[in-house]
């Protein structure tokens, strides 16, 4: 069963699955993680931007990360950051981020348990996809990746937005089913059922686990250190 099914109709899933959506895009040679905004404003729930599941979706993001450490693969944290001026902020329809508790530095930190390491780039955005207005497009370019794997929160904004804009440049998708969360289930699962008909590949976690072991440590390896063929 998937985890759209009680949202989606099985009517409407068949009209997509009559018309060849769906399948698989399957995984490429070399991987990345990207990790979306898993910081303290969007886990902690004394935050007005938190999601319910996302101490969990932490959690399930770990042993992602631990594997594509392990396996050299290049990995990529967003965060937002405290804006100045409302230009900054551009035009969320949002008054969360004028409340008191937002001003704190703490809230911009990405949480403990998926701290990046110092050779790991941290993208500070303020639009929801990592690649507006930012050189993720440039990193991945040099580390000659061609799979995405995409985490983080929250499902319907600013994951989508990244799947979409990185489907938009021919990489390969994953995003792992158990690694993502949103403040409501209903446009998790609805942009879940989206991405997976049209974008990339929504597939569990262990699924991903078992790829980023078989990945040639070697070869993706020099893709980190930027040693190799151009993409």
């Amino acid at each position: 069963m998937a985890i759209w099914d009680d949202v989606i109709p099985q009517e409407e899933q068949g009209i997509y699955e009559q018309a060849g959506w769906g399948g698989r895009v399957g995984f490429g040679r070399r991987p990345a993680l990207i990790i979306i905004d898993m910081f303290a404003a969007f886990v902690d729930p004394a935050y007005p931007f938190a999601s319910a599941g996302a101490r969990d979706c932490a959690r399930a993001i770990r042993p992602i990360l631990d594997a594509a450490r392990a396996a050299g693969a290049p990995v990529f944290h967003t965060k937002g950051q405290r804006a100045a001026w409302p230009v900054q902020r551009g035009r969320w329809k949002t008054r969360g981020v004028t409340f008191p508790i937002m001003q704190r530095p703490e809230a911009y930190e990405i949480v403990p348990e998926l701290a990046p390491l110092l050779e790991e780039p941290v993208i500070v955005k303020s639009f929801p996809s990592a690649f507006a207005g930012t050189n993720l497009l440039s990193y991945l370019i040099y580390h000659s990746v061609d799979t995405v794997i995409v985490t983080g929160t929250v499902t319907s904004g600013c994951v989508r937005d990244t799947v979409l804009d990185a489907f938009c440049h021919n990489f390969r998708v994953i995003v792992p089913q158990e690694a993502v969360c949103d403040r409501g289930m209903t446009s998790h699962k609805v942009t879940l059922f989206d991405i997976h008909m049209k974008y990339g590949d929504v597939i569990p976690a262990a699924e991903v686990l078992h790829y980023l072991a078989q990945v040639d440590q070697g070869e993706a390896k020099a893709s980190a250190a930027g040693v190799g063929a151009s993409r």
